[in-house]
């Protein structure tokens, strides 16, 4: 009984997080280049069942029979990095990535990666996000757009004559799972992403990519999420009142 209770604790804390989770992604799903959040949870203490049987050799014999899980808790929580929709806009500065990889971004003294591509030129004429931060090039410079140049969809920046000037730089990660979310839209190195590589995808000028967050199925899983916890919080009920219906019995006995 106190297990249930231990256990149905664990798993209301699980589901809230859950919930809280949902909730931002929902609040995201207009969001240019978001990624859904998506949680993987892990077992801890878990203990190994075993069936004792006689034995002829040495009186007993113990054969395993499965594993008892004492809790489940958070692991960690990973980034569902599948594209989003891609919606025309007709902004020349409006970049969508054709494939797998990252813009580089420099924001704050440090390089961020991002599939959010509704940039815009600033009052100097460099290329930036929305919240102020420069697009890099392959150089790893910020990129300066002047009157009559443009964007061509292999990233390449031409001036008014047709000469590349600069190309945007598009990076793909041996594991980009692994890359660590910064903000909404933006993700770090990390180690276990490896290091940043050039990607051979395309770019769609005048295009973003959207959200990937389907608000049907985060509805869908918040239910869940809340059938769960009132499952969870029921069996700590009924575990403490089989405690208080077992200490009575035995004070009655007395």
């Amino acid at each position: 009984m106190i297990r249930g209770m231990y256990m149905g604790a664990m798993g209301m804390l699980n589901d809230m997080f859950k919930l809280d989770m949902i909730a931002n992604n929902l609040a995201n799903v207009d969001t240019a280049g978001y990624k859904r959040d998506r949680a993987a949870f892990k077992t801890y203490l878990e203990g190994m069942l075993v069936s004792i049987l006689p034995s002829i050799y040495r009186g007993r014999k113990e054969v395993p029979i499965g594993k008892l899980e004492g809790a489940v808790v958070l692991d960690e929580v990973r980034p569902d990095l599948s594209q989003g929709s891609v919606v025309y806009t007709g902004n020349p500065y409006d970049l969508a990535i054709s494939g797998s990889g990252f813009f580089a971004i420099e924001k704050n003294g440090q390089v961020l990666f991002t599939r959010a591509g509704n940039f815009k030129r600033d009052f100097a004429g460099y290329l930036v996000t929305n919240d102020g931060g420069y697009v890099l090039d392959e150089k790893g410079s910020k990129i300066k757009i002047e009157d009559g140049w443009k964007i061509s969809d292999d990233g390449t920046i031409r001036d008014e004559k047709g000469k590349a000037v600069a190309k945007i730089a598009i990076y793909d990660f041996t594991n980009p799972e692994k890359l660590q979310k910064v903000g909404y839209t933006y993700f770090k190195q990390t180690k276990e992403s490896g290091k940043p590589q050039k990607a051979l995808s395309g770019i769609m000028v005048g295009y973003i990519e959207k959200s990937n967050v389907n608000a049907l199925r985060e509805m869908v899983n918040m239910i869940k999420a809340l059938r769960h916890f009132e499952i969870s919080q029921r069996t700590i009920t009924t575990s403490d009142q089989l405690l208080d219906r077992l200490f009575n019995s035995v004070a009655s006995l007395r």
